[in-house]
């Protein structure tokens, strides 16, 4: 059996190959960034929303590579803007199922953070520490934007040393987080940890079990899994649906079964933007969860180009519909 380390440390030796590759990003506004944090009253949609962080993560990775000194108080803002709309609606993490094209060091930064606000919420973590959990994993790959471009985007496979080199960005980014004061050196010692897994696999300690800060574990698996749904130089990206499954088969030894448990509690069995095919031969993406009967979600009906129609399916209504099958991507 294929083990998750093997799939997901690929991401050192591999990951790091092109905006195509890896998904790591981070996320702050440095001063004199043109834009903003959106709030949901500024922006009017989750789509514009996600999309203006995307430039504040943007402006932080340029702060960082110039070796400028920068400011957390807008990513504390962002933090907040996450779970205050995650309380609301799951529009931002239908989002996280969209695949954008575009620099994966800036969406894999917001990416993690939804999908761990998320496993929270399922762990009935109070208001304020989902906007921790969600302000470090909005920093859970700082140190990144230390390493050179020539490293983070090279198109072929790392070197022992520059695997080398990439394993050391959990250093840089606590050293960077603790720029800015003692009273955010927790999330230092989370992005510290981000990588260490369950059975002692990760770095850069190698630690075990209740050695691991249980935020860090839950940020780490929220990467691993938007690391899977995107695509690779040497493999194609999963579905929400197929991640989901490969974590369940291949993440048990890495990951705790309570925090597995919450992301397929939250993500259900048929994740936000799975294509499904129907009994009646029909197929569309699942556009909304039933918390409740998670084999039965609302869908987005496809026509036969897989364009989107405007009709919609509520499979709990619907009862002589059933989901026959994932229609796998590409």
């Amino acid at each position: 059996m294929t083990r998750l380390t093997d799939l997901i440390q690929g991401q050192s030796s591999h990951e790091s190959a092109n905006p195509d590759a890896k998904n790591h990003a981070l996320s702050m506004r440095p001063v004199g960034l043109s834009h903003p944090i959106p709030t949901r009253s500024q922006s009017g949609t989750e789509n514009d929303w996600y999309q203006r962080a995307g430039h504040v993560i943007q402006g932080i990775k340029q702060v960082v590579q110039t070796r400028q000194p920068w400011v957390i108080d807008d990513v504390v803002s962002l933090a907040a803007g996450i779970v205050t709309s995650l309380r609301t609606n799951d529009q931002l993490l239908e989002r996280v199922f969209q695949r954008d094209v575009g620099d994966f060091l800036v969406t894999n930064a917001v990416n993690v953070a939804i999908v761990s606000v998320k496993i929270g919420e399922a762990l009935k973590y109070e208001p304020e520490k989902l906007e921790q959990i969600a302000l470090a994993g909005l920093l859970h790959d700082l140190g990144m934007f230390v390493l050179p471009d020539s490293l983070l985007y090279k198109a072929s496979a790392l070197t022992e040393e520059e695997v080398r080199i990439m394993r050391e960005h959990p250093q840089h980014g606590s050293r960077l987080v603790e720029e800015v004061g003692a009273s955010y050196s927790w999330v230092g010692r989370v992005i510290l940890q981000e990588h260490e897994r369950m059975d002692g696999s990760g770095y850069p300690g190698r630690l075990t079990g209740d050695h691991i800060d249980e935020m860090a574990l839950i940020i780490g698996l929220a990467d691993v899994f938007d690391a899977l749904m995107n695509s690779r130089p040497y493999r194609r990206g999963r579905s929400p649906h197929q991640a989901i499954r490969t974590l369940l088969v291949s993440g048990k030894p890495v990951f705790p079964h309570h925090l597995l448990k919450a992301l397929v509690e939250q993500l259900s069995i048929y994740p936000l933007g799975t294509t499904v095919r129907l009994n009646t031969g029909e197929t569309g993406v699942v556009s909304q969860l039933n918390r409740q009967y998670p084999l039965r979600p609302i869908l987005r009906l496809l026509q036969s180009g897989h364009a989107p129609v405007s009709k919609t399916v509520d499979l709990r209504a619907e009862t002589s519909l059933h989901i026959v099958e994932v229609v796998p991507i590409g």
